[in-house]
């Protein structure tokens, strides 16, 4: 009976390891960033992997300050089905068939599970819970039900329904780089020692695949931006607003674009010289970052022009905040005359709107252009939108 017990035990140690060189395999299959951390959840989740109900990552920031959500897989509530593992078990699809899944998917996997895990930015301090805790001690934490809502520390974590879990370490060559947080929402199944021994097995092949990949997605990062303004460049915005347009044609939603200009930069850097335009453009586009939102694209277009990118944007909000742009850029340069800029920076606006103006890429920036060329001979530091020449004037 018992060299049976330890037979079985043994079978099904072979097996983990074996399902574990598997998915250490299967997580070097790519090195985008994204598609790494989703076939790590993956794994945790799918029937073929380790099983569990629910999986989130979360990422130290560039600071090592902060750790935010990245990604997460899984239901929101117990009686939720995740939309992924739906697709994977209609199609009887393996491990090696995640990433296609992903990609088929249009990389949108459970999007109210990660509307709700985006939002999530704690300070890597013990006082703010299990997640800051494991990183500060890198090591692996089990928290009970009576536990939990002390531990999560944030109320979109608690929101989620999240009782007994699994937190571990995600570690880098030199540091722990994030945090993969597991529970069985569904199931409710019952969860020990041995599945954090299981977890952070996984854990130990994922940090190095993820490190690996945020070093590559560093480079691509870099490769596709603007080297003064750190925005992305003009080839870079090409591509962004190609798959824009795509995008708001399946999904029949609007979209804008502001093309902004620096009014007068010539005679700007003429007086004050290269050094105060460089930083004229770099206040430019920091300020410019505060006003977009995060679903934004913001690009330096060439020379003191600039354009950003608006999905989901009709053109009476697209202008709205193309004001609220032109406002702050004057108000805040003129606050900082004493920090660097000589002289109040204004800036002209064109805005042009998919599918009103234009439904192909050329002709969205042409009408965008337009719209700035009317700002400029209007007086500059204002906002215009394209506006279609009426029959009369086309005579």
């Amino acid at each position: 009976m018992e060299e049976h017990r330890l037979q079985e035990e043994l079978k099904k140690a072979r097996q983990e390891l074996l399902l574990l060189y598997e998915i250490g395999n299967l997580i070097r299959t790519t090195l985008l960033l994204d598609e790494v951390i989703y076939l790590i959840l993956s794994a945790v989740t799918s029937h073929e992997g380790l099983s569990y109900n629910r999986a989130m990552l979360f990422m130290v920031d560039e600071s090592g300050t902060f750790i935010e959500g990245r990604m997460g897989i899984g239901p929101t509530h117990p009686e939720a089905s995740p939309m992924v593992w739906k697709m994977i078990e209609e199609h009887k699809i393996t491990l090696e068939g995640l990433l296609d899944v992903y990609r088929k998917a249009g990389k949108r996997i459970d999007p109210e599970l990660n509307k709700i895990v985006s939002q999530i930015r704690l300070p890597i301090e013990k006082a703010f819970g299990i997640l800051a805790k494991t990183v500060i001690h890198d090591s692996p934490a089990y928290v009970t039900k009576a536990d939990a809502k002390h531990e999560l520390c944030d109320l979109n974590l608690i929101n989620l329904n999240i009782e007994e879990f699994i937190a571990v370490p995600l570690r880098g060559k030199n540091n722990v780089i994030g945090v993969l947080l597991v529970d069985n929402i569904t199931t409710k199944k019952p969860m020990d020692e041995s599945d954090v021994m299981r977890i952070m097995m996984l854990a130990n092949h994922a940090g190095l695949a993820v490190e690996n990949a945020k070093t590559f997605s560093d480079v691509v990062i870099t490769s596709q931006q603007d080297s003064l303004t750190k925005l992305w460049n003009h080839g870079y915005f090409q591509n962004i607003l190609q798959d824009s347009i795509r995008d708001a044609k399946i999904k029949r939603a609007p979209l804008s674009l502001i093309v902004f200009d620096v009014d007068d930069f010539k005679h700007y850097n003429d007086t004050y010289g290269h050094p105060a335009g460089d930083k004229a453009l770099e206040t430019v586009s920091r300020i410019s970052k505060t006003v977009m939102r995060r679903m934004d694209n913001l690009a330096r277009y060439g020379g003191e022009e600039f354009v950003a990118i608006l999905p989901g944007t009709s053109k009476v909000e697209a202008m709205k905040l193309a004001e609220r742009l032109r406002d702050s850029i004057e108000k805040e340069t003129g606050e900082l005359l004493s920090n660097g800029i000589p002289r109040k920076i204004t800036v002209s606006v064109g805005v042009s709107s998919f599918p009103e103006d234009a439904e192909e890429k050329d002709k969205l920036i042409y009408c965008a252009d337009g719209a700035l060329y009317e700002a400029k001979r209007a007086g500059k530091n204002r906002v215009r939108v394209y506006k279609k020449p009426t029959s009369h004037a086309a005579k």
